[in-house]
């Protein structure tokens, strides 16, 4: 029996064939929520991400039932299990998922377990309008609902649970040195993410040019998308700009760094910016979205967004920064799954 009420039967639904950071989440969350209730995962078919290999069934927990969409498409799956009335709450990710969920409640075809979703990025009235739950991961995503939705909302943000002992951070820092061919005093600033527009990498490049900073340094670009050829063209290969990939040992590969930046033209939360302050360096981060409820205790972090040269000012003071010690316990899951499992409770009465 569940602490505060009867075992929960879950279902969670994502369609996705990418490994990004909601993708890392669900695979948490499930993992927790197992622990303690009945959780299932729907998944599509294939989820294994053509670019870069990764796949969110290699992080799902054991604990955690597992169903993949039939030759009939994860629609039918979907409806199938929603209908079955087996389910105490279905929980949708992203927009597809969603998107799919409300054509079943449209259409009459869903079942009559409440459906939540959890905004991973911005509200759409067309994927999460008839949804009886929103689960925001950032204040300024209740801003943007409209008043009905509104007070179904709860704010739930991500979390990390990254600790990194001593000497893990002196292997890592040993081995990512060696990989790019510097030396171990060698000082790394560390940008992470999918290549894409909005992330801002192009920005972080021109800004990393003009910085002119007065150590020597070497900003390190981790992660694959459809930009990184672009990327790697507007790097010119300088000596002082290195693309490591894709990475399968996120997040703890943070720790080989010296200091982390985030030039994100949006961020809906920022988890990879929270990992890095788990992982003790300093941060720099435009001022954009979740990135305003992270580093609410840090201000003087952030910097404008869109703007090159105030991402040159927090290079600058970025480089000037050491290892960075906080207190990450309001970051931690525990606290957020309670909360998430009292919302789930409320809206289906149990």
């Amino acid at each position: 029996m569940a602490e505060g009420g009867k075992r929960l039967r879950i279902l969670h639904a994502l369609s996705t064939c990418e490994f990004a950071g909601t993708e890392r989440h669900v695979a948490q969350l499930t993992a927790l929520q197992a622990q303690e209730h009945d959780v299932t995962l729907l998944l599509e078919r294939h989820t294994r991400d053509p670019r870069t290999g990764g796949d969110i069934i290699e992080h799902v927990a054991p604990s955690v039932r597992v169903i993949r969409a039939g030759r009939l498409g994860y629609l039918w799956r979907l409806a199938r299990l929603w209908r079955s009335g087996y389910y105490d709450v279905v929980h949708t990710h992203l927009g597809r998922a969603s998107a799919r969920v409300s054509w079943l409640r449209r259409l009459g075809l869903g079942g009559k377990a409440p459906i939540i979703a959890t905004l991973h990025t911005r509200y759409r009235g067309r994927s999460y309008g008839v949804h009886d739950g929103l689960v925001c991961i950032a204040q300024w995503q209740v801003k943007t609902l409209p008043m009905a939705q509104r007070q179904r909302a709860v704010v739930v943000p991500n979390w990390t649970t990254l600790t990194v002992a001593a000497e893990e951070r002196v292997r890592q820092r040993q081995e990512v040195r060696m990989l790019l061919g510097l030396p171990e005093t060698a000082f790394l600033v560390v940008a992470a993410g999918r290549m894409v527009r909005e992330k801002g990498f192009s920005l972080l490049l021109k800004a990393w040019r003009g910085a002119r900073l007065t150590q020597p340094a070497t900003l390190v670009l981790v992660g694959d998308g459809p930009e990184r050829a672009a990327l790697e063209a507007q790097a010119h290969a300088a000596p002082d700009i290195c693309f490591l990939g894709y990475r399968t040992d996120m997040p703890e590969l943070l720790a080989a760094f010296d200091a982390f930046v985030l030039p994100s033209e949006h961020e809906p939360f920022g988890l990879v910016l929270l990992e890095a302050m788990a992982a003790g360096l300093p941060v720099c981060a435009t001022a954009a979205g979740g990135v305003l409820d992270i580093l609410v205790d840090e201000p003087e972090s952030l910097v404008q967004p869109a703007s090159v040269e105030a991402l040159i000012e927090g290079i600058q003071r970025l480089c000037a920064c050491g290892v960075s010690s906080r207190d990450m316990t309001a970051w931690r899951p525990e606290a957020q799954v309670k909360r998430l499992d009292d919302f789930y409770r409320t809206l289906a009465a149990v």
